[in-house]
């Protein structure tokens, strides 16, 4: 007996057409991955996409935040999604750096608007990890030189400009400080002078990579030890006014030139300042909670530093949960809560690590991706 054949029952296709602005509104909450799929729907949408006004809006809304994780010497990067962790390294997309030299060291020197800031043997890298923009920038002209080595260096953007900035502080050989800026809309270095006074500064640049900066609230800031009053103190360039000012670091924070068995700088907080520090005794960190107020500094975490757990401890970030993600004496990735106790262990060493937020954002010069 034959079988009856299957009915199918047809679907009847529906066009919807969404509002122009229902669907901007959806796709403004998509991840920057999804969206550079969606480009290829229609016209429309891939004008959408690559609107500057539209990078901008999406930037605004983002809300998930990702970390790089880079080895120095293999030249890979390992993405990861929010306060996700790393135990298995094939358990994450990893991507070559193939834009930077075969040779090169690879270090972070601090992240902007979605770009990635990066040092390799002489020369700077920027590169946005979630569409690929990336552009070489050539070392300042002190370098190629020889007159001098750079203390500190870091990377901003200029709103009133639309421009990206780096920004490097050398100290000539005759000793003299010396401020040079790189614009990639001009795509060169300029010397520059500071409206305020420079303090005095000292820093300790043991690996003979310069001090990075952090980037915040217009302006570009780092921890130094001031020569004049014998403390360690914020200086921060401000992007828009050319002028470096000085902020004051909490009370009880060390001050010190230089010890190997003490550590600090600046991390991020919920969009605040902060800063750690980790002697021998203790691990601290603070919080400025009004910009460039030294009255607003309040100290979030304190935990008895264990002289094997937390034996030259590096702090990266915290996570949303409060725990602490850092580098520990073995060159490992760990992170500890807030009292201290180690929750997790990266196999894989040698890397540093970045927290950023996607962007759609491109370079001045480097046209769309």
């Amino acid at each position: 007996m034959a079988k009856k054949k299957k009915s199918v029952k047809r679907v009847k296709r529906v066009n919807v057409n969404l509002p122009q602005e229902l669907v901007e509104d959806i796709l403004l909450r998509l991840p920057v991955k999804t969206l550079l799929c969606c480009r290829c729907v229609c016209k429309s949408w891939l004008s959408l996409i690559f609107d500057n006004n539209f990078a901008t809006s999406h930037f605004q809304l983002a809300s998930t935040h990702r970390r790089v994780f880079i080895n120095r010497s293999a030249r890979k990067s390992l993405p990861v999604d929010g306060d996700a962790w790393l135990q298995d390294d094939s358990a994450y997309a990893s991507s070559n750096l193939d834009f930077i030299s075969y040779q090169s060291y690879v270090g972070i020197m601090g992240s902007c608007r979605g770009f990635l800031f990066l040092h390799g043997d002489i020369d700077f890298y920027l590169w946005n990890p979630s569409t690929g923009a990336h552009k070489q920038i050539p070392a300042s002209p002190i370098t190629h030189d020889n007159d001098g080595y750079e203390l500190l260096s870091g990377f901003a953007y200029d709103q009133s400009t639309d421009d990206y900035l780096i920004v490097s502080l050398f100290c000539k050989c005759d000793g003299a400080i010396k401020l040079m800026i790189f614009s990639l809309r001009a795509n060169k270095w300029k010397p520059m002078e500071v409206a305020s006074h420079l303090p005095d500064i000292t820093t300790a640049v043991w690996d003979c990579v310069p001090k990075s900066g952090l980037s915040l609230n217009g302006s570009i800031h780092w921890i130094v030890y001031n020569e004049e009053t014998f403390k360690n103190v914020i200086i921060a360039f401000d992007i828009k006014e050319i002028a470096m000012l000085e902020i004051p670091l909490p009370d009880d924070f060390i001050s010190i030139c230089s010890n190997f068995s003490i550590h600090y700088d600046l991390i991020e907080v919920g969009g605040l300042i902060g800063a750690w520090m980790h002697d021998l005794n203790t691990v601290k960190i603070y919080v400025m909670q009004e910009y460039g107020v030294h009255s607003s500094w309040t100290k979030i975490i304190q935990f008895s530093a264990d002289p094997v757990l937390h034996k030259d401890l590096y702090i990266a970030c915290l996570t949303k949960c409060g725990d602490i993600v850092g580098r520990n004496y073995k060159d490992r990735l760990v992170k500890f809560n807030d009292k201290g106790k180690k929750l997790e262990t990266l196999r894989s060493n040698k890397y540093q690590w970045v927290v950023y937020t996607e962007s759609l954002f491109s370079l001045p010069s480097s046209g769309r991706t």
